[in-house]
């Protein structure tokens, strides 16, 4: 979980304890990819029930291997297997390099479309607190297998509705889970 923990900021990580846990009662899928015996990437996979997304839940590279292609070959190959775990839209979410202007969030964000993921436009997406931390504001990226323009509003927010349930405890009339779904639109256009 070393990369995992280096990666990923505090106020964005779950406890090492509940991933296990995920991992244990088969709710998440643990890929990880190697290099001379030293793991060199990882990403937790979830199948978000009642949905044909699979959430990237976390995905990194080891800081070492950053910028040498290992990222995107597995990410390539974490897309090629979504049809055998019948998913054909790879979901995201990464935090908003809108908001300040961030080189290496925006950097992120380019790497990513670069592989065809489109981001959802127009979804104001609230990361929800995990240890009673602000909520930070990201931006939900898609890889459609079909590789369709838009998306039924109410598959967003059906989408929404259950990561807000299953990933973060949160249901009805939560403030975020509201105020993410006054935001989709009927047609949500991917970019």
């Amino acid at each position: 979980m070393r990369i995992y923990i280096e990666s990923f900021p505090e106020n964005e990580r779950r406890l090492v304890a509940t991933i296990k846990e995920m991992l244990k009662s088969s709710k998440s899928r643990l890929m990880v990819g190697e290099r001379e015996k030293e793991i060199v990437f990882m990403a937790l996979l979830y199948r978000i029930k009642g949905t044909s997304f699979l959430l990237g839940d976390y995905l990194a590279t080891a800081e070492d291997y950053r910028s040498t292609g290992i990222g995107r070959a597995f990410l390539r190959h974490i897309l090629d297997e979504m049809k055998d775990l019948q998913c054909n839209l790879f979901l995201i979410e990464i935090e908003n390099p809108y908001l300040n202007e961030d080189e290496t969030k925006m950097r992120r964000l380019r790497f990513y479309k670069r592989l065809g993921m489109k981001e959802l436009m127009g979804v104001r997406y609230f990361l929800p607190p995990f240890e009673g931390i602000e909520p930070i504001e990201m931006i939900l990226l898609v890889f459609s297998v079909e590789n369709c323009n838009h998306l039924a509003g109410e598959t967003v927010r059906d989408l929404v509705i259950h990561m807000f349930g299953e990933l973060y405890d949160r249901h009805g009339n939560d403030d975020l889970l509201m105020s993410t779904l006054r935001s989709i639109s009927d047609l949500v256009r991917l970019d």
